[in-house]
């Protein structure tokens, strides 16, 4: 399900709600007990190694649900007053997927915007669509995803996904017919312009838009300054001599 909207989160937000998992890196610090103060990546089965403890599941756990299971394991048969603090030192990453010139995955830096994002991923491709940019996220456990503005920010595990832009297609008595990329406020004048302009034979009186309403194609005449919709098919006539 894709909704309108943005995602905000606050750092400290974040470090209140995010639940941890596999390629998080962990830094335990235990007051006074040195061999205790360790620093440890989630495995890719939700767990971690801890000394005296041994291994133990930390996946969807916050960062103070983890320290408070920690303070009790080690209360419960080895340190009698544990001061446990646990913090992040890396999250795990966030992807960058569909028309980007690198797509992949990246690290997460706190403050990354999806702006910035796109960025590591060298910008949109030439068949992006530059006005609408999703963001898939886990919300409440179930996934979510939303159009996002560019400065929104990104959280670790985030898939961002630029899709590829809508197409018009102009037919007919222009010097290049074929499928160009839709951009809103885009004229007919403008598409035809951009296919080449008329031809000499045109009859530019008689242009007409096949347009798909209500899952029905249908045939509009139209003026110049009219603007295009995506997916239009602009039809320049021949005239007649």
């Amino acid at each position: 399900m894709v909704v309108a909207g943005a995602i905000e989160t606050t750092g400290a937000e974040l470090q209140q709600t995010y639940r941890l998992g596999p390629n998080d890196v962990v830094r335990v610090q235990v007051f006074g007990e040195d061999d205790l103060s360790v620093e440890r990546t989630v495995d890719g089965d939700g767990t971690i190694t801890f000394p005296l403890i041994g291994g133990f599941s930390v996946e969807g756990k916050t960062v103070q649900e983890f320290q408070d299971e920690l303070t009790t394991r080690l209360q419960a048969g080895y340190l009698r007053h544990p001061k446990v603090t646990v913090f992040i030192t890396k999250h795990r990453n966030f992807t960058v997927s569909g028309e980007v010139k690198r797509p992949g995955g990246f690290e997460y830096r706190e403050g990354v915007t999806v702006r910035e994002a796109l960025a590591l991923a060298e910008g949109f491709s030439e068949k992006a669509n530059r006005d609408e940019v999703m963001v898939t996220r886990l919300n409440g456990g179930s996934p979510q995803t939303v159009l996002v503005p560019l400065d929104a920010p990104v959280l670790p595990n985030d898939l961002i996904i630029v899709s590829q832009a809508s197409r018009l297609y102009v037919n007919g008595e222009v010097g290049r017919p074929g499928d160009y990329m839709f951009e809103k406020g885009l004229t007919i004048h403008k598409a035809i312009t951009m296919a080449g302009g008329f031809t000499q034979k045109a009859s530019k009186n008689r242009t007409k838009v096949l347009r798909m309403i209500n899952g029905q194609e249908e045939s509009i005449p139209v003026k110049l300054d009219d603007l295009v919709y995506p997916n239009d098919i602009i039809v320049v006539p021949q005239r007649f001599f």
